[in-house]
Order: C-alpha cells, then sequence, then structure tokens
C-alpha cells in the first residue's frame, strides 16, 4: 500500500515463529516475490465457509477469527489466530472448500500465498510440509484440552482462563499501574470460546464482579489484583 513500508519475507519477524521458517533463501525469495500483503480492516474475511481454497494466509499483524456457521448461518468462534500464524492450510491439505470462515477482529497486515506457489515450495522443501503437519497436531491438542476443560472446569473458571489468556496477548498496565484489557471480541464471541451460552457467561461475570476479581465496563475488563485472580486457576 501507498505510505507503507515493504516489509520482506527476510526482515519478517513473525516468520520466525511461521512455518514458512523451515524455507533456505532461495525458496523465501521465491515466496517473497509472489506474496501479496494486504491491510486488512476489523470484521473484513479472508475466506468463506464454503469457498474454494485459492492459497494460504499468514498473519504479520492483527488478529483473526476462525468461525463455523450452522445451517441456519449463525456464526460461531471456535478459535483465535495471532501474529506467526497461517490460517487456510487445512483446506489446501485436504483438497477442499474452507470449512471455516476466517474474520478479522482487529485490523493487521495479511500475506496471501497463492496455491500454485504453496504447492511448489511443498514439492521442494518437505520440512514446511512437516511444520503444517506439526501445526495440525497442535491445533487437535488445543481442540482436546478445550474439550477437556469445558466437560471438567465450571464456567467461571474457564472465564477467568481466558481473560489471563487474553491479557498476556493484549492486555497492559493503564496510568495507575493496574492490569487492563481491551477485549478484542464480543461478548457473545467470548460465550462462543468458552464454550457456554452468553446468559450464562453475562451470569459468570456478574459472579467474577462481586468477587472482586475483574471489573467490566464494556470491552474494557479491569484486574485489579492479578495475582488473586491467577491463584483461582488450575495449574497447567
Amino acid at each position: 500500500m501507498a505510505g507503507k513500508t515493504r516489509v520482506t519475507c527476510f526482515g519478517c519477524q513473525t516468520r520466525r515463529t511461521a512455518e514458512w521458517c523451515a524455507l533456505d533463501d532461495a525458496e523465501l525469495a521465491l515466496l517473497d516475490r509472489v506474496k501479496q500483503p494486504r491491510e486488512r480492516e476489523a470484521g473484513t474475511t479472508l475466506f468463506d465457509q464454503g469457498a474454494p481454497c485459492a492459497g494460504l494466509y499468514c498473519i504479520q499483524t492483527g488478529l483473526v477469527g476462525i468461525r463455523k456457521l450452522d445451517a441456519r448461518g449463525n456464526s460461531t468462534l471456535l478459535r483465535l489466530c495471532g501474529a506467526g500464524e497461517t490460517v487456510g492450510y487445512r483446506a489446501f491439505l485436504r483438497k477442499s472448500d474452507h470449512l471455516t470462515t476466517a474474520e478479522m477482529l482487529l485490523p493487521g497486515r495479511v500475506c496471501f500465498i497463492d496455491r500454485a506457489t504453496v504447492r511448489a515450495l511443498l514439492t521442494q522443501n518437505p520440512n514446511l510440509g512437516l511444520r503444517f503437519l506439526d501445526h495440525s497436531v497442535r491445533d487437535a491438542d488445543e481442540l482436546a484440552q478445550r474439550y477437556f476443560e469445558g466437560v471438567t472446569f465450571p464456567v467461571r473458571t474457564r472465564l477467568l482462563n481466558v481473560l489471563m489468556v487474553l491479557y498476556e496477548r493484549f492486555g497492559g498496565l493503564d496510568a495507575d499501574g493496574r492490569a487492563v484489557l481491551e477485549l478484542p471480541l464480543s461478548r457473545q464471541d467470548l460465550a462462543a470460546l468458552i464454550g457456554t451460552s452468553p446468559e450464562s457467561m453475562s451470569r459468570n461475570i456478574g459472579r467474577v464482579q462481586d468477587e472482586g476479581f475483574a471489573r467490566f465496563e464494556g470491552r474494557t475488563v479491569r484486574i485489579d489484583d492479578i495475582d488473586a485472580l491467577m491463584r483461582h486457576l488450575p495449574a497447567s
């Protein structure tokens, strides 16, 4: 984009934690030539459920929500993807249409890599494919952990846990040195993320506030005693 400094794949900081770190210099130069970086606004989609897989999307900055639509068109947030993650790879590996929708929840920069280039890089460098396989396994482990938490932890505990995860990624300290978090997602999405109904989550938000763990002011969450909150979370 005009007015934006172009970041090459060689200088991209997020590449170090992405699958593309498996590429050698020649392969990285190819990726750098063909990638299509774009600034994306919140609310825009990278791909839609049911659409053909045209390639992969590497997140440089911002936050992407992976959603699933039911037969009535209702959307459920399944997971969050941030800087350094690649989305769309499952449909690519399955050689199928996308089974989910990827939506920008926070504005950011995303690089698109077309299908033919990804196929060529996988042929040249099998380690890239192993990286995507590892990514798939980690996603499956995360899903299993969330299922475990859903059937063993009460909603209150799951809510506190997600708040801490979000705080670690998006939170900070206010002028008084107290922990504060601007939620990057709606309360409905927050409820879906912890596997409960919006009504149940609202009741538990009230409980968390009554207990003094956090105060909710719209999308702003203030945590007065973060150490006390962490003591009420289950050990990892």
